[in-house]
């Protein structure tokens, strides 16, 4: 069927780059809303996108009676992108539709989402039995649980002076679109690296670059290096932001978010620049030296 685009409406668009915050990397998809049954995550004509239902998304809100039942369905396509699905044929498998709620249950602890509202949607609007394309209900909420746990964990490991509730579970919070981001902790890279600026970019994502010249970021709980300061030699430009990895895994996942070899100027006053879809120069964030 024809699919037809509308403006996304503001809360949404700022719930994703909530999500995008958590990877630690730049947003290169559209959210748009559409005529589609709920929401999908694709690419048209080279183009990612994430397609969603508005009066789907309101009908969800008011039967779970929470936001996060929400932000976890637009979650569970944003891990549809950043896992490659959509630039596999065949459309939806049960393997990548429980990869991307495991991925939703992640992103929702570290949002602050309890495991009850990380499952809200899941468990108010899908029926228990499965299909060919879609694994039963039990296998999903086992699958976002496991994504939460883990990053339960992690955190546990990370803070270790810190203990959770006795019900084992973070502090419930209704998310507030609109309120101030919380600060991003930065990495932990190898020993006797040492971090010297911390970059900022507007979608709520950030970066960190090292006394050597890498740049890491947190994505997922994991320290991963991401790209790597290039010297510049033009009047005005402090250096060069390169995205590259030297480790395979990562660099297939930024050939499949379209993000190997972007590079990212930083003048000499710490912007970051970079060029929209015409070729013209726009600030996408800002670096922060350590003192």
């Amino acid at each position: 069927d024809q699919v037809y685009g509308f403006t996304s409406d503001q809360e949404a668009e700022q719930a994703v780059a909530r999500i995008m915050r958590f990877t630690g990397l730049p947003q290169n998809f559209t959210i748009m809303a559409a005529n589609v049954p709920n929401a999908a995550a694709v690419i048209r004509e080279g183009k990612r996108l994430i397609l969603y239902n508005q009066a789907f998304m309101e009908r969800v809100k008011r039967t779970t009676n929470t936001d996060w039942a929400a932000i976890s369905i637009l979650a569970h396509e944003i891990g549809h992108h950043l896992s490659g699905h959509t630039l596999e044929a065949g459309g939806s498998r049960p393997e990548t539709e429980l990869q991307a709620d495991k991925f939703s249950g992640f992103t929702l602890f570290k949002m602050e989402a309890s495991l009850e509202d990380a499952q809200a949607a899941m468990e108010s609007m899908v029926s228990e039995g499965g299909s060919a394309t879609h694994p039963p209900r039990s296998a999903r909420l086992a699958a976002i649980a496991n994504g939460w746990m883990e990053a339960r964990d992690q955190t546990k490991r990370t803070t270790p002076n810190e203990s959770l509730p006795e019900n084992d579970t973070p502090p419930e919070r209704q998310p507030i679109v609109d309120e101030p981001e919380e600060d991003i902790p930065p990495p932990d890279p190898a020993p006797g690296l040492t971090i010297v600026a911390r970059c900022t970019f507007h979608d709520g994502s950030a970066s960190f670059l090292t006394s050597t010249g890498e740049i890491y970021t947190n994505y997922m709980g994991t320290t991963i290096s991401i790209g790597r300061r290039v010297p510049s030699q033009q009047p005005g430009i402090a250096w060069f932001y390169v995205v590259q990895s030297s480790d395979p895994t990562v660099q297939y996942y930024l050939n499949i978010m379209g993000l190997s070899g972007t590079t990212y100027a930083v003048d000499d006053d710490g912007v970051i620049w970079g060029q929209n879809a015409w070729g013209q120069p726009v600030q996408m964030g800002y670096v922060t030296y350590q003192r």
